[in-house]
């Protein structure tokens, strides 16, 4: 037992070892690499951006569902292989098709490693009796990560003008290195009591997503895609007000610092109730979107992705933390983390092709305008969603309990 803690010690110290090389150490260069070394245009990086994001709807709930049933560790392994592998494809892609497959098996190799890790750990401080600490040390793994990650954004662009391919060769032995601390694990084994295995992957999806919780789990997606299914664009506003490629990386160098500032104390606001962090999560979520919009300028554009990036980074923890809160003693915990990305991967889909196609009619910079004040026009459904989740989660608890 006491060789077992130490292992599940050893899962907890390995965490931010792992949110370091989970990491895109080259992402702010590869909608500038498709369209400068491959030649592709606004639509085509659209096409490919919502084609992955696809690939990711349909494989990260069976991902999860097959961590939670095969282990959480290998499903890790799986994931930074199939990441080391899409990441050299770009090295040798000089074309549309290139670009796609390096897009589609990365994104496939994420749909292992989203909820895998997450869920391990969780177990691991069920184990330890320690699991209301999620969120704090979800938290500062991040914060370690994202520490060592500022290092590599702000360099690996640098090798940009040496030659395109070198940032992607730096990201395969970052997944590499992914793969060898993925090895290192140690799959806790924990009594599940009442939560026993669920024979069937669609009868499991249905345990999770019925008529009382889609709506929380669409709106769920709809806010975490709201970066991710914009950064394209939102990279492309950077070069449109001024910003030289080759500093890019510095900025998000900068973002990642602060962010790991900001992780050792954003745990403390999963005192404030669900419905409150979801508020302060989306203004800061709109607030690039309208800088970029309406006041047109760099440095506030800049200052506002950083702060809105240092917040991001730590979005799905604290969304993690309140629904695990809910679910409990759960198996199927990677599952259930995965269908927050998988959310998130369906909305991207509709987001990226909206996005791009009002970037090419209304223009960058009025495109991104009108998405900030899209999103505040959805903040009342968001909680409303959240309001009708939790009163169900409440009311199936208390019927459990009897």
């Amino acid at each position: 037992m006491h060789n077992d803690k130490q292992k599940l010690e050893r899962n907890i110290k390995l965490f931010g070892f792992y949110k370091i090389f989970t990491k895109r150490i080259f992402l702010p260069l590869t909608t500038i690499y498709a369209a400068q070394q491959a030649g592709l245009n606004i639509q085509q990086i659209g096409v490919t951006a919502a084609l992955s994001s696809l690939l990711g709807l349909l494989s990260d709930a069976p991902t999860g569902y097959w961590a939670d049933n095969h282990g959480r560790k290998r499903s890790s392994q799986i994931g930074a292989l199939l990441a080391a592998f899409g990441t050299l494809t770009y090295v040798f892609s000089n074309d549309f098709w290139g670009i796609l497959v390096a897009s589609l098996v990365t994104s496939l190799g994420y749909s292992f490693l989203f909820g895998s890790m997450e869920a391990l750990i969780h177990d691991s401080l069920v184990v330890l009796k320690r699991e209301h600490d999620y969120s704090k040390i979800a938290s500062r793994a991040q914060s370690m990560g994202l520490l060592a990650n500022a290092f590599f954004v702000a360099t690996i662009p640098l090798l940009y003008p040496i030659d395109k391919r070198l940032p992607f060769v730096a990201g395969f032995f970052a997944y590499m290195t992914l793969l060898g601390i993925a090895c290192m694990l140690y799959e806790p084994h924990i009594n599940h009591g009442k939560h026993q295995k669920i024979e069937g992957f669609s009868k499991t999806i249905r345990l999770f997503i019925n008529k009382n919780t889609v709506s929380f789990f669409v709106c769920l997606g709809i806010i975490l895609a709201a970066g991710t299914s914009t950064s394209d664009i939102s990279n492309l506003a950077f070069v449109h007000l001024g910003m030289p490629i080759k500093y890019m990386g510095f900025m998000f160098g900068i973002a990642s610092l602060l962010g790991a500032v900001v992780g050792l104390y954003i745990h403390h606001l999963k005192k404030l109730p669900f419905m409150a962090f979801a508020t302060i999560d989306l203004l800061f979520s709109a607030l690039p979107f309208f800088v970029f919009g309406f006041v047109r300028t760099l440095a506030p554009a800049i200052i506002a992705l950083i702060l809105c990036i240092s917040f991001w980074r730590f979005e799905q923890i604290l969304y993690q933390h309140y629904i695990l809160e809910l679910y409990g003693t759960t198996r199927y915990k990677a599952t259930i983390l995965s269908l927050m990305t998988n959310s998130r991967s369906l909305n991207e889909v509709w987001m990226t092709l909206a996005a791009t196609a009002a970037a090419k009619h209304y223009g960058l910079l009025d495109a991104m305008g009108y998405f900030g004040i899209a999103l505040l026009l959805f903040l009342p459904l968001l909680l409303f969603s959240i309001r009708m989740f939790v009163a169900y989660m409440n009311a199936r608890s208390a019927l459990s309990n009897h």
